[in-house]
């Protein structure tokens, strides 16, 4: 399984890399820019989004733009630390799979993932 991992923070990035590349093939992206540009050369099975991006974009801003690109065909879920049951009915409504919430860990994305 192939995964892009986009968060604007570079620590963030780096641990989450450590601890998923121990099962799976991952790429971490620091901007919205490199990973629409990332996308377009390469494949992915599942995106992991941070919700606060860079230059004020936000996690569904990005993943609209991914969708563009290759279309509905990988799975999407949001990093985030908090959001409230209004916000995540809408980001289900814009094409996340699932929330996960900061910091993440190899078992939450797990879990994620057996629940789709």
């Amino acid at each position: 399984m192939k995964i892009l991992l986009i968060d604007d923070e570079e620590l963030d990035v780096f641990i989450a890399q450590r601890l998923l590349s121990l099962e799976y093939d991952i790429t971490g992206i620091t901007s919205h820019e490199q990973a629409l540009h990332w996308a377009k050369e390469n494949h992915f099975d599942v995106v992991l989004i941070d919700y606060y991006l860079n230059k004020g974009k936000l996690g569904n801003q990005l993943l609209r733009d991914l969708i563009a690109i290759k279309g509905p065909v990988f799975k999407a879920f949001l990093l985030t630390n908090y959001i409230d049951s209004k916000e995540h009915d809408k980001l289900k409504q814009d094409g996340f799979q699932g929330i996960i919430d900061k910091p993440l860990t190899l078992e939450k994305f797990k879990t994620c993932m057996t629940l789709e």
